[in-house]
């Protein structure tokens, strides 16, 4: 991404923020004026435009270049600023900094920095002319060829007792003479016994071992891809890869469970009094304030997966499964709504999987604009290093409380296999209101009210 810049943590964010800014300008418009045309508030418009805030879903954005007359190949560059500029703020959230830079010293490059380098090593090896390999990933394996000598204690022929017999790898150390383990130039040094059914079962074991931890320790991690550390918000598990090759699949994701509907609409479920329950909050915040407090998305939840390759080779996204881990009875608990409508004049489209059924299925549905049909965007999707892709799923229901995950089926250079799409680890959770008190905040009076019987 040779122009602007933004393969930099931070650079595609400043670079939105500008363009916005610019596009802004030109329109002759004010922020207020503008804001209220996007359906936005003139203080968040503002944030966008300075680049102190990266808008959680691309819909603002695309409204506001709509509005200022933006063509389809700059919407396009918006649109690849805005995924690479999300990808960076979920990266700086988890590792603590900030998706601008915080000043770190060349000799110890940001976070996102050393993920970028690990998951482009791990793809495609260490640069030409290197004297080394990658360092060995959190399987523990070690690279081809690099297998350290296991020392054996075995009896020396001719001697009384016993010595450290050293079991090469497979096509080990050779004498002069072409003999394994035969010192001296002719092979004339303490000949040992082959330790051949010790080195069998000791290769036979760190084979074992090297599956067990290949199979613990390249579990992708909250942003998808293979790096160290514990996994956060994004899918926890790599599905088996029915091709049979090794290593990590050649995509990385990132999740984001707590969209909302227009960016202000959604229902959590609490078991808890109106009093008890602080005011909503903004789009942005919504998972520590449902964290903190024991939420649960009531009727429906929003699911952005953006999807980017790590390899050379692009990547076939080729179906999407869903998974309902358990299906309970609604609990009733007291329905909290996050706005009484805010509506838009874009809905995005998106893939509609309802719970309700047996056998649950992520189906395209398209999109409106003003008016304008947005054409359903069905799979296969083919994602690459420099085009990522962002897919919108909302799992509904109105009879259970179901546990649920989506499965992405990939294809790339020969290889295939599946990976699992979840909330951190634990399955997504959607729960139907089953009839509970609804309750919408009155700012004017500062607390939760009845919410009226239309509002829906």
């Amino acid at each position: 991404m040779a122009d602007g810049g933004t393969d930099t943590p931070g650079a595609a964010a400043r670079e939105l923020a500008v363009r916005l800014e610019a596009l802004r300008t030109a329109s002759g418009r004010s922020y207020g004026a503008l804001a209220r045309r996007a359906g936005i508030g003139a203080a968040t418009l503002h944030r966008y435009c300075t680049g102190r805030t990266v808008p959680q879903e691309f819909a603002p954005v695309e409204r506001i270049a709509r509005l200022c007359g933006c063509g389809r190949e700059e919407a396009a560059e918006l649109y690849r600023l805005w995924v690479l500029a999300d990808a960076d703020r979920r990266t700086a959230g988890r590792s603590g900094g900030a998706v601008a830079g915080t000043g770190a010293s060349p000799a110890q490059p940001p976070p996102q920095a050393q993920a970028r380098e690990q998951a482009r090593v791990q793809a495609d090896g260490p640069p030409p002319g290197s004297d080394s390999a990658p360092p060995p990933g959190r399987s523990g394996q070690q690279a081809p060829g690099a297998a350290e000598p296991v020392p054996v204690r075995e009896p020396v022929e001719g001697a009384g007792g016993t010595g450290p017999v050293t079991a090469a790898p497979a096509g080990g150390a050779r004498g002069s003479a072409g003999h394994p383990r035969r010192g001296g130039p002719g092979g004339t040094g303490p000949r040992r016994k082959a330790p051949r059914l010790r080195t069998a079962l000791l290769v036979l074991s760190c084979a074992v071992g090297a599956a067990l931890a290949l199979a613990i320790g390249l579990r992708p991690s909250a942003g998808g891809a293979p790096a160290p550390g514990a996994p956060d918000r994004a899918a926890a598990g790599a599905g088996a890869d029915p091709a049979g090759s090794a290593g990590p699949p050649p995509l990385a994701w990132s999740v984001d469970a707590d969209l909302w509907e227009s960016g202000c609409g959604h229902t959590y479920l609490l078991d808890r009094a109106p009093d008890g329950v602080p005011p909503p909050p903004v789009q942005a915040d919504a998972g520590a304030w449902a964290k903190r407090l024991g939420a649960v998305d009531g009727g429906s939840t929003r699911v952005g997966v953006t999807v980017q390759g790590t390899g050379p080779a692009t990547v076939v996204l080729e179906a999407v499964q869903v998974r309902v881990v358990e299906r309970r009875e609604p609990r009733g608990l007291r329905a909290y709504r996050m706005s009484s409508g805010c509506g838009g004049a874009l809905t995005p489209r998106l893939f509609d999987v309802d719970l309700d059924r047996p056998r649950p299925l992520a189906r395209p549905l398209p999109g409106n604009d003003s008016g304008s049909v947005l054409p359903a965007a069905d799979l296969p999707y083919t994602v690459s290093r420099a085009e990522p892709e962002t897919l919108l799923f909302e799992g509904r229901s109105v009879g259970c409380d179901c546990d649920w995950y989506l499965e992405v089926r990939w294809s790339s250079g020969g290889r295939s296999g599946s990976v699992r799409i979840d909330d951190g680890g634990r399955p997504f959770r959607t729960s139907a209101p089953a009839g509970g008190a609804a309750y919408a905040y009155d700012y004017a009076l500062g607390s939760w009210r009845p919410a009226p019987a239309s509002d829906s």
